[in-house]
């Protein structure tokens, strides 16, 4: 069995189509989205290529949500309660992305569950805890419907402590887990742990590593149980994705001075901070 695991596709469908061709050739007859599909420039082609191309290759697609789909799916927008400056930039973002979307669309994404248990793995977006135990960020003074829409986890990420490593390793152990892949923090990398792995899937559409070829994981079950696993990245034509972002005027985050050429940059690098 070989299995395919993305996350963050972030709206870049030249950069989506670019994996799953990838993923193709390498035969995998699995696919699982860690979430952020949504949060970019093409939301409804990114859900309609990764539909139709499952379907096509009569493979397996099975997705969770990302924050970006929890902001998609929060009710009563109207009613927001702003608690931070950028709060109406955030809710004209969701709407932009609600008009961009068909109702199969949204019923989908809607569908989609929090976390996924494959064999020993637990696939989740941002991060074991804040999934398992969401009391421990939830805010006593927001309403239950309104707590995703407040809360961003800082996820999994590579150099963060072994005091933050070790409680991941815990709930591994308690929950029996072997592996957990992620996503999130656009940010690739595997650690391995004795016979336990974390995984982080980077980012398809918007890598934040220092490498701005679209990253993929590859598993694949090996004799024995094992599992082996393998980041890839892949090139694409970057000029593609430049084009819908410069034939996408009305997107909100291309409204402020500078906004568009800053994405282009971030796409171009691979990273948020670059020398003009």
């Amino acid at each position: 069995m070989k299995t395919g695991i993305l996350s963050d596709v972030h709206g870049n469908s030249p950069a989506l189509a670019a994996v799953l061709a990838d993923a193709g050739r390498e035969g995998i007859q699995q696919l699982f989205m860690l979430g952020d599909i949504i949060n970019g420039i093409d939301p409804h082609g990114c859900i309609r290529l990764l539909l139709e191309w499952s379907a096509a290759k009569h493979i397996q697609l099975r997705g969770i949500k990302g924050n970006a789909e929890y902001y998609l799916l929060t009710p009563d927008l109207d009613a927001i309660p702003h608690r931070r400056s950028w709060e109406a930039d955030l809710v004209g973002l969701i709407r932009w992305f609600q008009a961009h979307l068909t109702p199969e669309d949204l019923a989908w994404l809607a569908a989609l569950p929090d976390t996924l248990i494959w064999n020993r793995a637990c696939l989740v977006h941002d991060s074991l805890i804040d999934r398992f135990f969401p009391e421990s960020w939830h805010d006593p003074t927001i309403e239950p419907k309104y707590q995703e829409w407040f809360h961003h986890s800082r996820g999994i990420l590579i150099n963060q402590s072994e005091e933050e490593w070790q409680k991941l390793l815990d709930l591994m152990d308690e929950r029996g887990f072997q592996q957990v892949f992620c996503g999130h923090t656009h940010t690739a990398f595997t650690r391995q742990f004795g016979q336990k792995i974390i995984c982080n899937a980077g980012s398809v559409g918007l890598p934040l590593d220092g490498d701005p070829r679209p990253a993929w994981v590859l598993a694949e079950d090996l004799p024995g149980g094992e599992l082996n696993i393998a980041i890839r990245r892949v090139e694409y034509d970057i000029t593609r994705i430049h084009q819908l972002v410069d034939n996408t005027p009305d997107y909100p985050r291309f409204q402020a001075p500078g906004g568009k050429e800053t994405y282009k940059k971030w796409l171009a690098t691979g990273s948020t901070t670059f020398n003009d």
